[in-house]
């Protein structure tokens, strides 16, 4: 499998990048499903980021980079793929409160 050398003098597989790319893109997908979700008359349930932060595309791919760039730098990117798992688990329920309140 093909490696990417980082600046920090570390490989990092592509699958690894991949799992980077898919959480960033499930944070900005359940920012939007929240946003929705809350136009419609829904609740945000995450008590850390609210109604102004959960539904904000920006803050959330924000925190997404910070948390996938951490994994990385501690070298906890094994964590990618059960952090995706439940990310999967979280837009689904987002999706289906929207298609349930509209």
């Amino acid at each position: 499998m093909a490696r990417v050398r980082w600046g920090v003098g570390k490989t990092i597989l592509n699958r690894t990048i991949l799992l980077c790319v898919v959480f960033i893109g499930l944070n900005i997908l359940d920012a939007w499903l929240t946003r929705v979700a809350v136009g419609l008359g829904s609740h945000e349930l995450n008590p850390f980021l609210g109604v102004t932060f959960g539904s904000s595309l920006l803050v959330k791919g924000l925190i997404a980079v910070g948390i996938v760039m951490a994994l990385v730098f501690f070298k906890r990117d094994r964590l990618l793929k059960l952090l995706n798992v439940g990310m999967v688990v979280i837009c689904a329920w987002n999706g289906l409160a929207v298609l349930s309140w509209s």
